[in-house]
């Protein structure tokens, strides 16, 4: 599958109808908390949020490919595909949000209740951006407003990740582990750039102390994100960690931070299983919803909050694609780890 066989454009996927859910109950659809704030960051950064629409699109068509392709080479991902996302979508992205089910039809019926899992997540960083990009909000307010987003994502644990810190190896250290960034490492990388770009938006709208400002850091962090993206060897090499590219976010809302931790660390798991021929296709799914659960849990290889800090900082912050550019602390990092990582 190279961009859906290029014969189809991706809007045309807006058409095709989503695949159904896991039938039990616990995965029924549900939106956002209803809030004064919600879309405020669509209104106010419409570049920035459209970005997110291109990144449902990535997702789902690397689930797709490993699922529908497990022998792929690496053309397929990390020339075809990365060549028209980085050089057709993301430079101009879709208006509205994707379906994911319709991209990847046949992931979505392996695993509908990890897809759901992801959504959901998407869906608390898109409520906590609308609380930030909300001025009407004065800052003073904007932490219980967090809380209580956070609390509603919480209110679903059969779709909300921990958050309790995960040890690395949970996501590196698994029989199955490494295999996706060994077969297709660019377009693992640009996965990470989605990361990257995730993160370091709250940081521009955390950092600016007037509304002009804000705009100028969100507009900063998407330009860097576009040459990043454009210049593979600059892709990181190493997965952002929360609180190495977005400290004063994480400074402030540690438990959030975590949350999506966890959701990018089980992204790259989803893709190692799927790309792993070590483990057979008759057991995929059961070893996707196995990892998803142990995600989910609040015991399973669980590190301290101090500990995973450590680790995110000894991992070097300029192989995760760097400090936004107006961070005062954004100079290159010629420290050496004090933790080696893959």
């Amino acid at each position: 599958m190279t961009s859906l066989s290029r014969g189809l454009s991706w809007l045309a996927l807006l058409a095709v109808p989503a695949v159904s859910s896991a039938q039990s109950g616990r995965y029924f659809d549900q939106t956002y908390l209803p809030a004064s704030h919600n879309w405020a960051f669509r209104g106010a950064y419409p570049q920035a949020d459209r970005m997110f629409n291109a990144f449902d699109y990535g997702h789902a068509i690397l689930y797709e490919t490993l699922w529908r392709q497990p022998t792929a080479k690496r053309d397929v991902l990390d020339a075809d595909e990365l060549q028209f996302i980085t050089t057709r979508l993301l430079a101009r992205p879709p208006r509205v949000m994707l379906d994911e089910s319709a991209i990847g039809p046949e992931w979505a019926k392996l695993a509908p209740e990890v897809m759901m899992m992801f959504e959901w997540s998407h869906m608390l960083h898109r409520q906590i951006y609308d609380i930030w990009a909300d001025d009407r909000i004065k800052p003073a307010d904007k932490d219980a407003q967090v809380a209580e987003v956070v609390k509603y994502y919480k209110s679903r644990p059969a779709l909300a990740l921990s958050s309790k810190p995960k040890d690395m190896d949970l996501m590196e250290g698994q029989p199955y582990s490494l295999a996706f960034r060994e077969r297709f490492p660019k377009f693992n990388g640009l996965i990470w750039s989605y990361h990257w770009l995730q993160m370091t938006l709250y940081e521009a709208l955390m950092a600016g102390n007037t509304k002009a400002e804000r705009r100028q850091y969100v507009s900063d962090v998407v330009d860097q994100f576009r040459k990043m993206t454009l210049a593979p060897a600059t892709l990181p090499t190493v997965m952002p960690m929360s609180a190495a590219i977005a400290p004063a976010f994480t400074q402030r809302y540690a438990e959030a931070s975590i949350i999506f931790d966890n959701l990018h660390s089980l992204h790259d798991v989803v893709s190692d299983i799927l790309a792993n021929p070590k483990v057979p296709r008759a057991q995929k799914r059961r070893t996707i919803l196995l990892a998803a659960s142990q995600y989910r849990d609040d015991k399973t290889l669980v590190t301290t909050v101090a500990e995973w800090k450590d680790m995110s900082h000894s991992m070097g912050v300029e192989k995760m694609g760097g400090l936004p550019s107006f961070s005062p602390k954004a100079v290159p990092d010629t420290s050496k780890a004090t933790k080696t990582h893959h």
